[in-house]
């Protein structure tokens, strides 16, 4: 429940702490723009950031302005000394140039600074001792959904790809366009044996396997600034009442409810998602999902889309939300910077923000609950939604098929499970427990691994699930819900046409 009596008073902090949150804040951002120049300039190393706060640090008692233009400094010498890559995607590692070794392309989706495991996967295919040789390319999330409908379709084809299974997979997979694995992994039961099963049957199409999950677990939980809600003497939200009062007091303290990267709709997916299986259960979801006559038209539906409008009239999301990115990292700076107190996303964001801001996380300066309930809604609050796992899948087009399957077999393999565990991560694995005692990350993982087990249902997050032109439209239409272009009876009427 939300205590309202102990928010303390405004202005209570020195001036001079003002000055140092300043100061702190403007090195934080520095850092994170250089982590996210990181993703379009292999040359920079991992240790980039924490080289740019060790030497901040060193500078910063010279005095405060010394200190920042150190790190202005520090920025721009470590930019200038690498060169720009052009193109489509983010080439994140490339072997050799004139090797005659049998070369595969693997695409994959994720945010700058959250793909340490695989880069170290494909590092070790390409130390010579593998036999073939892997070039990877990374894209942002929208840009990608829209590679992942060509795969089969030309030359560009990658030999392994990543997608999140539902609608997507299954229909890459009826069309030819995949590999069945199902023989092949029959031949090492060990793979297969490794995953929770209900996780890897998000890798299945008609009974047949055509993906392994390459990823840790994803449920959406709502993140939250320890220091933001210290400072004001409140707690996190238990109820959706709770919520809503939470969105009125951090509106009066000039602080940003929840960040939200509005830029994208499927950010906004969230809220609508959840408040709907909340309301009217996870058969919400399963209707929709499956094409059910008038899915679209249930009224928890209608009530999730209003009280979504209603979040974003309300103020919960800032008055700019519509031009904050996710993708770039402009609403996880947000949070981590404390001008906003809440951020709902995939447990991907835990890595991100470590990536990112490593001191905040580290420090314990980020926090975690599940979405909260829906006083009289038929849901139960424990139920999950989000992205089970990620899956790699073989085109049918590669011409090296059993190279990419010997690749795509290495997720099973310890050392890529516990690089993903260093990521913070937390793998769906039937040993998850083991890797995760005495980790880095362990009260993070761990968690989250709790919620995945209590959880009665785990759903697909919705755009994922449907077919690409259905998620399309439903992304579009939110951001029009969410900036009040389109009324929650508009966005049934379009969405019910598509049927």
């Amino acid at each position: 429940m939300v205590d309202v009596d102990m928010v303390g008073p405004e202005g209570e902090r020195r001036p001079a702490d003002v000055g140092s949150d300043d100061e702190r804040r403007l090195v934080e951002e520095l850092a994170a723009t250089l982590v996210e120049a990181q993703a379009a300039l292999p040359a920079v190393g991992p240790d980039a950031v924490a080289e740019i706060r060790r030497r901040y640090r060193r500078r910063r008692r010279r005095g405060r302005l010394a200190g920042l233009t150190a790190a202005v400094l520090v920025l721009v010498m470590t930019l200038a000394g690498v060169e720009l890559v052009r193109g489509v995607g983010l080439p994140t590692t490339r072997p050799p140039a004139g090797d005659a070794t049998p070369l595969l392309r693997v695409w994959a989706v994720t945010p700058p600074g959250q793909d340490s495991a695989l880069r170290k996967l494909v590092a070790r295919h390409n130390d010579g001792t593998a036999g073939f040789r892997v070039d990877l390319t990374t894209f942002g999330n929208e840009e990608y959904k829209e590679r992942l409908r060509s795969v089969g379709d030309g030359p560009d084809t990658p030999d392994v790809f990543v997608s999140w299974g539902g609608a997507s997979l299954a229909q890459l997979a009826r069309a030819g366009r995949l590999v069945d694995l199902t023989e092949s992994l029959r031949r090492s039961p060990g793979v297969t044996a490794r995953f929770l099963p209900n996780v890897l049957a998000g890798g299945a199409v008609d009974g047949r396997l055509y993906g392994l999950p390459m990823r840790g677990t994803h449920p959406v939980v709502l993140f939250y600034n320890r220091d933001v809600f210290d400072r004001t003497g409140l707690r996190p939200p238990r109820s959706y009442t709770d919520l809503l009062t939470l969105v009125d007091r951090f509106t009066a303290a000039g602080i940003v409810p929840i960040a939200l990267g509005g830029a994208q709709g499927w950010t906004e997916l969230m809220y609508v998602m959840y408040l709907a299986e909340r309301i009217g259960g996870p058969g919400v979801t399963t209707d929709l999902v499956s094409g059910r006559p008038g899915a679209w038209t249930n009224p928890a539906v209608l009530e999730a889309l209003r009280r979504a409008r209603h979040l974003a009239e309300r103020g919960a999301f800032g008055d700019d939300f519509a031009s904050v990115g996710y993708d770039d990292g402009g609403a996880g700076r947000l949070l981590a910077t404390g001008r906003a107190a809440m951020h709902l996303m995939g447990a991907w964001e835990y890595p991100t923000l470590l990536a990112r801001y490593p001191d905040f996380v580290r420090d314990g300066g980020l926090g975690w609950v599940p979405f909260p309930a829906v006083e009289g809604g038929a849901g139960d609050p424990a139920d999950l939604l989000g992205v089970p796992t990620q899956y790699f899948s073989v085109s049918a087009t590669s011409r090296h098929p059993e190279a990419a399957i010997e690749f795509v077999r290495a997720v099973a393999g310890d050392e890529f499970l516990d690089d993903l565990v260093a990521d913070g991560e937390v793998p769906p694995v039937t040993d998850a427990a083991r890797l995760l005692r005495d980790t880095e990350h362990a009260a993070f993982a761990t968690s989250i691994s709790e919620l995945v087990a209590r959880a009665p249902s785990y759903h697909l997050a919705w755009d994922q699930a449907l077919d690409p032109q259905t998620a399309t439209v439903l992304n579009a239409n939110l951001q029009r819900l969410f900036q009040s272009k389109l009324t929650p009876e508009q966005f049934v009427a379009a969405m019910a046409d598509l049927d």
